[in-house]
């Protein structure tokens, strides 16, 4: 079969591809305790963290760079740590190097086989394009923030994906860790197929159930029939 006739799987990257959250939290720690943080602190400007980088991505558009920049002082400054201009890019190369988990790299080169795969991400392709190299695998359609001027869940950045992909959203099925980010806004659209990938043994929500809920990637072909 012709690869532009093949089905569509569409993924969210973060925490579903690759642990985004624990190399960020690895980084800011180790941030925090060069500082003079202790373990309270770091849970602290921990939670400051996520709780500003979910905030900010619900107001004006501004790129993942910024987020991550303005998350970063903002939690820094609510510890009253020190924050220093190369702190930034050290929460930028925590991103950029964030790896695949162990079963990905497999499982996406062996469904890449027979179907199309696609990336919709929060992120932007100077940070993006170095998580992509690091799973090994060509997508082929990669459909990020930037280009939709909004963050998921807003439901622009799916719009974006099915636009870019020529795709009705009942074709489509869709991959991803997150209820908040993925889970609600893909059936609230009309995905055909939504697999929710519970790789931290998280509660879901009972008005949003999934298709299929997986610890990883490894069973995912066994829910495409």
């Amino acid at each position: 079969m012709l690869r532009s006739r093949l089905p569509w799987l569409t993924f969210d990257c973060y925490d579903t591809l690759v642990r985004y959250s624990e190399s960020k939290a690895e980084a800011l720690a180790a941030l925090v305790r060069a500082k003079g943080g202790d373990d309270v602190t770091v849970d602290a400007v921990q939670a400051t963290f996520e709780a500003r980088e979910r905030s900010i991505q619900t107001g004006p558009f501004t790129s993942l760079a910024d987020v991550l920049k303005q998350s970063l002082r903002d939690a820094l400054d609510a510890a009253s740590l020190p924050h220093a201009p190369e702190d930034d890019e050290t929460m930028l190369a925590a991103v950029r190097g964030a790896v695949p988990f162990p079963d990905v790299p497999a499982v996406l080169a062996e469904l890449k086989v027979d179907h199309r795969l696609a990336i919709l991400s929060n992120s932007q392709p100077d940070i993006i394009s170095y998580n992509i190299v690091s799973i090994g695998v060509e997508f082929d359609a990669v459909v990020l923030a930037t280009e939709a001027k909004c963050y998921k869940p807003d439901p622009g950045m799916f719009r974006e994906l099915l636009d870019r992909i020529g795709a009705a959203p009942g074709d489509v099925t869709h991959i991803a860790q997150s209820f908040y980010h993925d889970m609600r806004t893909a059936k609230d659209l009309g995905f055909g197929r939504r697999l929710w990938i519970n790789r931290f043994g998280r509660e879901g929500d009972p008005a949003y159930t999934p298709d299929a809920e997986l610890e990883d990637l490894v069973g995912v072909r066994a829910q495409l029939g």
